[in-house]
């Protein structure tokens, strides 16, 4: 276990006073809270039952927590790399555990201490190609009865992965198993649903396309939880992408753009319904690849930002791996949904 130093007097920054306002103004600019030094900063999410944000470093195989009351980080090396995870019910079985997606399929793991309380899910390869190749992003849906999660192709020329809907394998609970919900995926990202929960928001990545789709959560078999897709929003920056996105308590999609250039990153509120961009969170210090973010802290109104430092020049992006956070006004996040166990 290490722990960083937060960058920034924490109790301050939460009684601050709103850095910006989403109904009045269209830019702001998030403050760096936590030098990670990720190599690839990912899936972060509040928890609001711990009242921390938990995040992992895909790259780096290491799961991070920052306790918002404390200010205490702390990160765990893991055995493996890790794609994402979904927080679970609250159980003393399982207590302190997550629903991991590894590089190579899915368990319910205490990333703390290592202890694996499932097996590893049952289902066919998620990942036959092996690494580079890895699981990548992934979201709980709304009734806890499944954590769909996708991969990532390596940079492997026409070589394509699956999205996945991992779920207990029968009424005992003990064994998890996953079955394909999309294939022909090269690069999954921005999994997120709707506050109603009927909508689930996509992309491929490298497509630069944001898609909906209606998502069943009572479907009997995985192959039909998602029907209808549709076009949302398509990136229109020249070499950015779109990465990890959450949704607010309005509807509003808060997508995470990665930016392979030199002006660097920036989350984007988008409204799915018209596809235009409303309101735009901007790096202080050039970091460009943004990668994922989530609304936390006590009132649901501090957006968090994961970003990667993989392949990046300190001279040129001193921060770039670090947290960074922004507290709203005029807007908040939802909780987090729990894979119910």
């Amino acid at each position: 276990m290490t722990s960083v130093p937060i960058s920034v007097d924490w109790p301050a920054f939460l009684e601050a006073a709103p850095t910006a306002d989403v109904s009045k103004e269209t830019t702001a600019t998030a403050t760096l809270i936590l030098d990670a030094q990720s190599e690839l900063g990912e899936g972060i999410v509040w928890d609001d039952l711990q009242k921390e944000v938990v995040w992992c470093d895909i790259l780096g195989s290491q799961f991070h927590r920052l306790a918002l009351e404390t200010g205490k980080h702390q990160s765990y090396q893991l055995p493996l790399k890790i794609g994402s995870f979904g927080l679970l019910t609250p159980s003393d079985k399982y207590k302190g555990a997550y629903l991991i997606a590894w590089e190579n399929g899915f368990q319910i793991v205490n990333p703390t201490n290592l202890e694996k309380l499932t097996p590893m899910s049952e289902g066919e390869s998620v990942n036959p190609e092996g690494l580079p190749t890895r699981l990548n992003d992934g979201r709980c849906d709304p009734k806890g009865k499944r954590f769909i999660c996708g991969g990532y192709y390596g940079d492997i020329e026409k070589f394509r992965m699956k999205v996945f809907a991992c779920h207990w394998k029968d009424e005992t609970r003990t064994a998890l198993m996953h079955e394909p919900v999309l294939t022909e995926i090269s690069v999954t990202n921005s999994l997120s649903f709707a506050p109603n929960g009927k909508t689930l928001y996509f992309a491929d990545s490298p497509t630069k396309q944001i898609v909906a789709y209606d998502y069943d959560a009572e479907a009997e078999t995985n192959d039909k939880v998602l029907s209808n897709k549709r076009d949302v929003y398509k990136v229109d920056l020249e070499g950015a992408v779109p990465d990890g996105s959450c949704v607010d308590a309005d509807g509003y999609l808060w997508n995470a753009t990665w930016w392979g250039g030199i002006q660097g990153s920036r989350v984007r509120r988008i409204d799915p319904q018209t596809g235009k961009v409303v309101f735009e969170v901007n790096m202080p210090d050039g970091t460009s690849r943004v990668s994922c973010c989530c609304f936390g802290g006590p009132d649901l109104d501090i957006l968090f930002i994961t970003t990667a430092g993989e392949g990046k020049d300190a001279t040129k992006e001193p921060n770039a791996g670090g947290i960074y956070a922004i507290k709203l006004a005029g807007v908040k996040g939802k909780v987090e949904h729990r894979f119910q166990v």
